[in-house]
Order: structure tokens, then C-alpha cells, then sequence
């Protein structure tokens, strides 16, 4: 029997999938029943994705993941560990953690989603080597890049 392998995903994203990012998940019977200040704090919520609406994701990247060069993640050490789909448990990759290539050679991820992030490593992360993180199993698993919300400091910084 065959296992499935797992579908790979990348940061590119239609407008479409970033305007449903800030789709409310309640119905309105729903919200018809919470109180006030359950209410405020949905509206306050909601004012807030309308103010600084999605421009771009960041994926978490983890085991499996794949570089530009062909590396690939064989081991994350994040303490955050997934289930896929095909009921493959993956664990999340962070800064330091090595990616292998096919003739052996090994480089580290150096850029990361910051200390406030606990370092994930994500799809564009930059590698000791000058490659990058190109895709993921995680399709859910994202950060959000919004307008006019200046990201931290030590989040994918620059390399160079």
C-alpha cells in the first residue's frame, strides 16, 4: 500500500485567499449571543483587520521542507510538532537547525521568525549557504504580514 505523500505549500497566495484570512468565524446567530463585551472585543478585532488588511503569509517550515538548492530539512527541533493529513507527524524547524543536500553537505537556517516567535524557521528563511526555505507540509500554520504593521526587527532579517 502506498502512502500519500503530503502536499507541499509556499508563501504565493491569491488576493482572494489573503482577503478570507480576516473572514469572521462567527455566523451572526452566534454573535447574537455573546455578550458585550465579547462583542467589543470582535468589533475591536474586526476594525483592526479592516485598518491593516493581509499583503503576504510567511509558512512555517518543518521537517521536509525543501531549499532553492535541493536541501531538505531531515530533523526540526522546534518543541512544536505537527500532524499532516496523511497522519505524518512532522516537527517544526527553528533558526540553527540544518538543512542536508544529496551529496551530503549540511547548511543552517539563519534567519527565522524572531525570539518573539520562538525562531520558527519559515518558507523564505536564508541558510548559512545563501540558499532559502522554499516550501512546506504545513498549510495552515502561518504568520501574517499586514499593512502598515511593521514587522519585528529580527523577523526574516536581511542577510547580507
Amino acid at each position: 500500500m502506498n502512502a500519500e505523500l503530503p502536499l507541499l505549500y509556499t508563501n504565493e497566495v491569491s488576493p482572494e485567499f489573503l482577503f478570507n484570512l480576516d473572514k469572521s468565524p462567527f455566523t451572526e446567530q452566534q454573535l447574537a449571543g455573546f455578550n458585550e463585551q465579547t462583542i467589543a472585543i470582535v468589533n475591536d478585532s474586526q476594525a483592526y483587520a479592516k485598518a491593516h488588511p493581509p499583503i503576504a503569509i510567511y509558512r512555517v517550515a518543518a521537517q521536509g521542507s525543501q531549499t532553492r538548492n535541493g536541501g531538505v530539512i531531515q530533523h526540526g527541533t522546534a518543541p512544536v510538532e505537527f500532524t499532516l493529513d496523511n497522519g505524518q507527524q512532522v516537527r517544526a524547524a527553528q533558526k540553527g537547525d540544518y538543512v542536508v543536500y544529496a551529496d551530503g553537505s549540511k547548511a543552517h537556517i539563519v534567519t527565522a521568525s524572531g525570539e518573539g516567535n520562538s525562531h520558527l524557521a519559515l518558507v523564505g528563511s536564508v541558510l548559512s549557504n545563501g540558499d532559502e526555505i522554499i516550501n512546506t507540509f504545513l498549510a495552515g500554520i502561518l504568520f501574517i504580514d499586514r499593512k502598515g504593521v511593521q514587522r519585528p526587527e529580527d523577523f526574516l532579517p536581511p542577510v547580507g
